[in-house]
């Protein structure tokens, strides 16, 4: 149904220009940067910002209004090697992750900003949205890397934890932020954005409630995924992984934050019947 949904808003967005004005219509790309806030990151630091960069189309209903669809790929790391407590550095867990995702967003320009008028070139906006997005939480262990959702760290999927089902790899989020457009044409426009994606899991980091039992773990699959849920036992000394004590914070889901900045041009080499007043 999800994808479903996105396939004729694709459809929607770019067809516009032909059943309105072209110049309502925008598509263009961006880079930058995407850090990760969560279990693995209660610093809120920006250490490990990893790469991003997406494309989009926009349609600007009027001078005020638009709606933006885009599509993103970037990455999101944590440790707790660089946190500043001490509890976490000693449960030393760590992840990596790429991200792929999908977003519908509202825009809202503080200021007139229209590309036939000179005078209406620049507005800082707000934004508000929803969308879906994919992630695969991995680690290395030694010279290894391995996938953490299949392994359960935290027992998913033994019989002996049967209200903790592995975690879904997709998930919905929303979006909120801002940014500021400037347009140097009529038909190219340049941006900066800045928004956090407040996902539906506290699974982004393969963290989130208690330590499963050891015996457990080592009798259905052996003692690498005991190493892989307690991490403490590297560092050597008491391990902190004693059975139903905290691994994360199950009150609070995990969350994204991407930045950066873009380009667009507009589409204006043909004319359509005029839905809208022009005032863009």
């Amino acid at each position: 149904m999800k994808g479903r949904f996105f396939i004729k808003a694709i459809i929607i967005l770019f067809f516009i220009p032909c059943i309105s004005n072209a110049q309502r219509n925008e598509f263009g790309g961006w880079i930058g940067g995407s850090t990760y806030f969560g279990d693995l990151n209660t610093n809120t630091s920006f250490r490990y910002t990893q790469p991003v960069a997406g494309l989009y189309t926009r349609y600007n209903f009027d001078s005020r209004i638009a709606a933006k669809l885009s599509f993103s790929y970037g990455g999101v790391k944590g440790m707790d090697s660089a946190s500043d407590y001490y509890f976490e550095q000693r449960r030393n867990l760590s992840f990596y992750s790429s991200i792929w995702e999908a977003e519908i967003q509202g825009e809202f320009n503080f200021l007139s900003y229209s590309s036939r008028n000179p005078k209406m070139k620049y507005s800082p906006y707000f934004l508000l949205g929803f969308g879906v997005f994919g992630f695969d939480p991995k680690t290395k262990f030694g010279d290894t890397e391995f996938n953490l959702q299949p392994i359960g760290t935290e027992g998913q999927g033994y019989p002996e934890y049967t209200a903790n089902n592995p975690y879904k790899l997709t998930k919905p989020f929303w979006v909120i932020g801002g940014g500021f457009k400037w347009r140097v044409s009529k038909s190219f426009s340049m941006f900066g954005e800045a928004a956090v994606r407040k996902t539906f899991t506290d699974y982004l980091d393969d963290v989130s409630n208690v330590y499963a039992d050891k015996l457990i773990l080592q009798n259905e699959a052996g003692p690498l995924v005991v190493n892989l849920s307690d991490r403490s036992l590297e560092l050597g000394g008491q391990p902190v992984g004693s059975t139903n004590k905290f691994r994360g914070d199950p009150t609070r889901n995990d969350n994204y934050f991407f930045f950066g900045v873009g380009f667009s041009f507009t589409i204006n080499k043909y004319k359509c019947p005029f839905l809208f007043k022009e005032d863009y």
